[in-house]
Protein backbone atom coordinates (compact mmCIF):
# COMPACT_ATOMS: atom_id res chain seq x y z
CA UNK A 1 0.00 0.00 0.00
CA UNK A 2 1.17 3.63 -1.00
CA UNK A 3 -0.16 5.88 2.13
CA UNK A 4 0.77 9.95 2.22
CA UNK A 5 0.73 11.21 5.27
CA UNK A 6 -0.55 14.98 5.21
CA UNK A 7 0.27 17.04 9.25
CA UNK A 8 -0.10 20.30 10.35
CA UNK A 9 -2.02 22.74 12.58
CA UNK A 10 -4.51 23.15 10.38
CA UNK A 11 -5.96 26.06 11.49
CA UNK A 12 -8.05 25.90 9.40
CA UNK A 13 -7.81 23.37 6.53
CA UNK A 14 -8.12 25.20 3.69
CA UNK A 15 -8.39 25.23 -0.40
CA UNK A 16 -4.39 25.13 -1.01
CA UNK A 17 -4.28 21.77 1.45
CA UNK A 18 -6.49 20.18 -0.22
CA UNK A 19 -5.97 21.02 -3.85
CA UNK A 20 -1.91 19.98 -2.68
CA UNK A 21 -3.29 16.70 -1.47
CA UNK A 22 -5.04 15.81 -4.51
CA UNK A 23 -2.63 16.33 -6.96
CA UNK A 24 0.00 14.24 -4.60
CA UNK A 25 -2.52 11.74 -4.43
CA UNK A 26 -2.82 11.32 -8.34
CA UNK A 27 0.48 12.02 -9.36
CA UNK A 28 2.23 9.39 -7.33
CA UNK A 29 -0.54 7.11 -7.58
CA UNK A 30 -1.14 6.80 -4.03
CA UNK A 31 -3.88 4.83 -2.45
CA UNK A 32 -4.82 6.91 0.42
CA UNK A 33 -4.18 10.25 2.23
CA UNK A 34 -4.45 10.35 5.50
CA UNK A 35 -4.49 14.15 7.01
CA UNK A 36 -3.31 14.32 10.78
CA UNK A 37 -3.88 17.25 12.71
CA UNK A 38 -1.24 18.02 15.35
CA UNK A 39 -2.52 18.15 18.93
CA UNK A 40 -0.16 20.31 20.28
CA UNK A 41 2.71 22.07 18.01
CA UNK A 42 5.91 21.90 19.11
CA UNK A 43 6.88 24.85 17.64
CA UNK A 44 3.48 27.32 17.86
CA UNK A 45 2.06 28.65 20.74
CA UNK A 46 -1.12 26.25 22.14
CA UNK A 47 -2.73 29.33 23.36
CA UNK A 48 -2.70 30.80 19.46
CA UNK A 49 -3.91 28.05 18.02
CA UNK A 50 -7.82 26.67 18.13
CA UNK A 51 -8.38 23.73 20.17
CA UNK A 52 -7.52 20.41 18.71
CA UNK A 53 -11.21 18.77 18.32
CA UNK A 54 -12.40 21.91 16.32
CA UNK A 55 -9.16 21.68 13.85
CA UNK A 56 -9.82 17.74 13.74
CA UNK A 57 -13.66 18.35 12.98
CA UNK A 58 -13.00 20.93 10.62
CA UNK A 59 -10.80 18.46 8.36
CA UNK A 60 -12.74 15.78 8.66
CA UNK A 61 -15.79 18.21 7.45
CA UNK A 62 -13.25 19.41 4.68
CA UNK A 63 -12.25 15.74 3.25
CA UNK A 64 -15.56 13.93 4.37
CA UNK A 65 -16.64 13.79 0.66
CA UNK A 66 -13.09 12.22 -0.65
CA UNK A 67 -12.76 8.70 -0.64
CA UNK A 68 -9.57 8.38 -0.57
CA UNK A 69 -8.70 11.23 1.87
CA UNK A 70 -8.94 9.92 5.52
CA UNK A 71 -8.21 11.70 9.49
CA UNK A 72 -6.49 10.62 12.34
CA UNK A 73 -6.47 11.68 15.64
CA UNK A 74 -3.46 9.66 16.45
CA UNK A 75 -1.82 12.98 17.57
CA UNK A 76 -4.62 14.11 19.23
CA UNK A 77 -4.72 10.50 21.56
CA UNK A 78 -1.03 11.28 22.17
CA UNK A 79 -0.35 12.73 24.96
CA UNK A 80 2.68 15.73 24.89
CA UNK A 81 3.88 17.14 22.17
CA UNK A 82 3.18 15.98 18.77
CA UNK A 83 6.16 14.68 16.72
CA UNK A 84 6.05 13.33 13.01
CA UNK A 85 9.10 10.76 13.59
CA UNK A 86 6.28 9.63 15.98
CA UNK A 87 3.51 9.65 14.14
CA UNK A 88 5.11 8.14 11.32
CA UNK A 89 6.76 5.14 13.55
CA UNK A 90 2.97 4.19 14.58
CA UNK A 91 1.60 4.59 10.95
CA UNK A 92 4.41 1.85 9.57
CA UNK A 93 2.99 -0.45 12.52
CA UNK A 94 -0.43 0.22 11.53
CA UNK A 95 -0.13 -0.25 8.29
CA UNK A 96 2.97 -2.43 7.97
CA UNK A 97 6.64 -2.96 7.13
CA UNK A 98 5.94 -3.40 3.52
CA UNK A 99 3.52 -0.30 3.16
CA UNK A 100 5.17 2.78 1.53
CA UNK A 101 4.73 6.09 3.60
CA UNK A 102 5.18 9.39 1.65
CA UNK A 103 5.41 12.19 3.96
CA UNK A 104 4.17 15.46 2.06
CA UNK A 105 4.42 18.86 3.83
CA UNK A 106 4.87 22.63 2.76
CA UNK A 107 8.31 24.12 1.46
CA UNK A 108 7.71 26.77 4.18
CA UNK A 109 7.40 23.93 7.01
CA UNK A 110 10.67 21.57 5.19
CA UNK A 111 12.77 24.92 5.74
CA UNK A 112 12.45 24.62 9.52
CA UNK A 113 12.79 20.60 9.67
CA UNK A 114 16.03 20.96 10.98
CA UNK A 115 14.31 21.89 13.98
CA UNK A 116 12.01 19.29 14.30
CA UNK A 117 12.92 16.29 16.35
CA UNK A 118 15.07 13.73 15.33
CA UNK A 119 14.86 14.95 11.75
CA UNK A 120 17.43 12.99 10.63
CA UNK A 121 15.45 9.78 11.35
CA UNK A 122 12.62 10.95 9.94
CA UNK A 123 14.04 11.95 6.46
CA UNK A 124 15.62 8.29 6.34
CA UNK A 125 12.31 6.63 7.43
CA UNK A 126 10.00 7.87 4.73
CA UNK A 127 9.72 9.31 0.93
CA UNK A 128 9.87 13.17 1.55
CA UNK A 129 7.21 15.33 -0.74
CA UNK A 130 7.87 19.13 -0.20
CA UNK A 131 4.97 21.21 -2.25
CA UNK A 132 6.16 24.00 -3.31
CA UNK A 133 4.26 27.02 -5.17
CA UNK A 134 5.35 27.76 -9.27
CA UNK A 135 8.37 30.46 -8.34
CA UNK A 136 9.94 28.28 -6.05
CA UNK A 137 13.10 26.30 -7.41
CA UNK A 138 15.32 23.79 -6.44
CA UNK A 139 18.03 26.19 -5.62
CA UNK A 140 16.42 28.24 -3.50
CA UNK A 141 15.45 25.88 -1.19
CA UNK A 142 19.32 24.38 -0.93
CA UNK A 143 20.46 28.04 0.10
CA UNK A 144 17.85 28.14 2.66
CA UNK A 145 19.10 25.39 4.57
CA UNK A 146 22.57 26.23 5.84
CA UNK A 147 25.57 23.22 5.80
CA UNK A 148 25.12 22.50 9.03
CA UNK A 149 21.34 22.09 9.04
CA UNK A 150 21.86 19.61 6.03
CA UNK A 151 24.58 18.01 7.68
CA UNK A 152 21.98 17.21 11.13
CA UNK A 153 19.47 16.11 8.33
CA UNK A 154 22.02 13.29 6.88
CA UNK A 155 22.91 15.78 3.69
CA UNK A 156 19.59 14.33 1.54
CA UNK A 157 19.33 14.60 -1.64
CA UNK A 158 16.87 17.30 -3.77
CA UNK A 159 15.25 16.80 -6.81
CA UNK A 160 12.51 19.16 -8.19
CA UNK A 161 9.93 18.52 -10.22
CA UNK A 162 6.70 19.66 -11.85
CA UNK A 163 3.77 17.25 -11.09
CA UNK A 164 3.70 16.71 -15.51
CA UNK A 165 6.96 15.37 -14.87
CA UNK A 166 6.40 12.90 -12.95
CA UNK A 167 4.17 10.86 -15.35
CA UNK A 168 7.17 10.33 -17.80
CA UNK A 169 9.54 9.38 -14.86
CA UNK A 170 8.29 5.93 -13.13
CA UNK A 171 11.28 5.41 -10.63
CA UNK A 172 10.32 9.13 -9.35
CA UNK A 173 7.04 7.16 -7.89
CA UNK A 174 8.76 5.18 -5.41
CA UNK A 175 12.10 7.74 -4.64
CA UNK A 176 14.11 6.30 -2.63
CA UNK A 177 14.39 7.27 0.96
CA UNK A 178 16.59 10.21 1.86
CA UNK A 179 15.53 11.98 -1.66
CA UNK A 180 13.68 15.31 -1.16
CA UNK A 181 11.36 15.47 -3.80
CA UNK A 182 10.43 19.39 -4.53
CA UNK A 183 7.15 18.86 -6.40
CA UNK A 184 5.67 22.28 -7.84
CA UNK A 185 1.58 21.77 -7.62
CA UNK A 186 -0.89 24.59 -8.73
CA UNK A 187 -0.23 27.58 -6.79
CA UNK A 188 -3.73 28.39 -4.21
CA UNK A 189 -1.77 31.57 -2.82
CA UNK A 190 -3.96 30.88 0.59
CA UNK A 191 -2.53 30.77 4.47
CA UNK A 192 -4.21 29.66 7.34
CA UNK A 193 -3.07 33.07 8.96
CA UNK A 194 -4.96 35.15 6.24
CA UNK A 195 -7.89 33.32 6.67
CA UNK A 196 -8.03 33.98 10.45
CA UNK A 197 -6.87 37.60 9.64
CA UNK A 198 -10.40 37.89 7.30
CA UNK A 199 -12.43 36.30 10.22
CA UNK A 200 -11.00 38.53 12.97
CA UNK A 201 -11.71 41.48 10.07
CA UNK A 202 -15.29 40.27 9.33
CA UNK A 203 -14.63 39.51 5.83
CA UNK A 204 -15.66 36.88 3.56
CA UNK A 205 -13.59 33.48 3.12
CA UNK A 206 -15.95 32.00 0.58
CA UNK A 207 -13.63 29.89 -2.04
CA UNK A 208 -10.70 30.31 0.25
CA UNK A 209 -11.74 27.00 2.65
CA UNK A 210 -14.98 24.61 1.91
CA UNK A 211 -18.21 25.73 2.70
CA UNK A 212 -18.36 22.82 5.40
CA UNK A 213 -15.62 24.35 6.94
CA UNK A 214 -16.97 28.04 6.74
CA UNK A 215 -20.05 27.03 8.65
CA UNK A 216 -18.66 25.18 11.48
CA UNK A 217 -16.51 27.93 11.81
CA UNK A 218 -19.37 30.25 11.88
CA UNK A 219 -21.84 28.15 14.23
CA UNK A 220 -18.48 27.97 16.68
CA UNK A 221 -17.24 31.43 16.76
CA UNK A 222 -13.93 30.50 15.91
CA UNK A 223 -10.93 33.20 15.70
CA UNK A 224 -13.45 35.68 16.37
CA UNK A 225 -11.73 37.20 19.78
CA UNK A 226 -11.44 40.36 18.21
CA UNK A 227 -13.77 39.99 15.24
CA UNK A 228 -16.00 43.44 14.80
CA UNK A 229 -18.64 41.04 13.44
CA UNK A 230 -19.83 43.08 10.62
CA UNK A 231 -23.35 41.30 9.34
CA UNK A 232 -22.19 38.40 6.69
CA UNK A 233 -18.86 38.87 8.07
CA UNK A 234 -17.48 34.73 7.84
CA UNK A 235 -20.75 33.14 5.55
CA UNK A 236 -24.09 33.28 4.94
CA UNK A 237 -24.79 30.84 6.97
CA UNK A 238 -28.64 31.28 7.03
CA UNK A 239 -28.05 30.76 3.00
CA UNK A 240 -26.02 27.46 3.69
CA UNK A 241 -28.23 25.81 5.69
CA UNK A 242 -25.76 23.31 6.40
CA UNK A 243 -24.63 21.76 10.04
CA UNK A 244 -21.99 19.43 10.42
CA UNK A 245 -24.14 16.59 12.15
CA UNK A 246 -26.63 16.76 8.87
CA UNK A 247 -23.29 14.93 6.91
CA UNK A 248 -23.51 11.78 8.68
CA UNK A 249 -20.15 11.94 9.41
CA UNK A 250 -20.18 10.21 12.89
CA UNK A 251 -20.26 6.46 13.15
CA UNK A 252 -20.27 5.46 17.16
CA UNK A 253 -18.48 2.56 15.77
CA UNK A 254 -15.39 4.39 14.77
CA UNK A 255 -12.97 6.19 16.38
CA UNK A 256 -13.23 9.34 13.89
CA UNK A 257 -17.34 9.17 15.02
CA UNK A 258 -16.60 8.60 18.52
CA UNK A 259 -14.50 11.72 18.58
CA UNK A 260 -16.76 14.22 16.83
CA UNK A 261 -19.85 12.73 19.23
CA UNK A 262 -17.30 13.72 21.83
CA UNK A 263 -17.17 17.04 20.79
CA UNK A 264 -20.48 17.99 20.29
CA UNK A 265 -21.24 16.41 23.83
CA UNK A 266 -18.98 18.90 25.27
CA UNK A 267 -20.32 21.97 23.48
CA UNK A 268 -24.07 20.72 24.53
Amino acid sequence: MRIGIMGGTFDPIHLGHLRAAEEIYWAFDLDKIIFIPSSRPPHKDANKVAPALHRYEMVSLATIFTPYFSVSSIEIDRPGRSYSVETVQEIQKVYGKDAVLYFIVGVDAFLEISTWKDARELLACVRFIVTARPGWRLDDVERSLRSKQLEKLGNPRFRYLKISEIESEAEIKTPKKGLVLLVEVVSHDISSTEIRHLVEEGRSIRFLVPDTVAAYMDKNQLYRENSRRRAGSVRDVEALKLRSSELKIHDAGNPRGRLLGELRSKKD
